[in-house]
């Protein structure tokens, strides 16, 4: 092991001791998820990685992406999918790279649109989109609202697909309330996992849609 590796790893058995003292007296400090039936589960499919499902949802259809980034999945949506008009949400589209910003202006059915996600989701009109892809504000606050705002803006039988979903970020150190918000939408709202797909270091992706529908 190299003093990098062991400096690191003393930091990491300290900050363990000192969340276990927290819990002991009684605090939470992370953020489960609540668990789900077996009618939020049912039919699932599990899938390798997220660029699997892009083959398996819906092609030529309405999509948005929330959280766009440098536009890397945005290229990968055009050209798996197909859609036939793409909405890449982000607060701050400035960071689209140099290399993928051409391919999006040329594709002829993405627009790019600045602001607040679940503000910005808000703004779509209701029950046209196939699927929505939520890549935005992982605190569980942040999830919900765009969960909130996205819910009635695809089809009946339209998706809502969360990235990172899980309920710690081990790079970051970082609470994540994607798995929690998704959950609890679930049991509440009566939507059903369709896919759930792996990541390497467990920042997975799931794909939501009604209950009682087909995808």
């Amino acid at each position: 092991m190299t003093d990098d590796f062991q400096a690191v790893e003393a930091k990491r058995v300290a900050f363990a001791r000192e969340m276990k003292k927290y819990i002991a007296a009684g605090n939470r400090y992370l953020d489960p998820a609540p668990a789900l039936d077996y009618e939020h589960l049912q039919g699932c499919q599990l899938l390798p990685d997220r660029y699997e499902i892009l083959k398996r949802l819906p092609r030529h259809g309405r999509v948005a992406e929330v959280g766009v980034d440098r536009g890397d999945f945005s290229v990968r949506i055009l050209e798996t999918a197909m859609p036939s008009e793409l909405k890449l949400i982000d607060i701050d589209t400035g960071r689209i790279s140099a290399e993928n910003r051409p391919i999006i202006e040329a594709s002829g059915v993405a627009q790019i649109m600045q602001g607040d996600s679940s503000t910005t989701i808000a703004e779509l009109e209701d029950e046209s989109f196939d699927w929505i892809y939520i890549d935005g504000d992982h605190r569980y606050d942040g999830v919900k609202k765009d969960i909130e705002a996205a819910a009635g803006k695809v089809k009946e039988n339209g998706l809502l697909v969360f990235n990172d979903y899980t309920v710690w970020s081990p790079t970051s150190m970082f609470h994540c309330g994607v798995a929690r918000a998704v959950n609890e939408f679930c049991r509440s709202d009566g939507w059903r996992m369709v896919y759930l797909c792996f990541q390497s270091m467990f920042y997975n992706d799931v794909a939501i849609t009604r209950i009682g529908t087909k995808p």
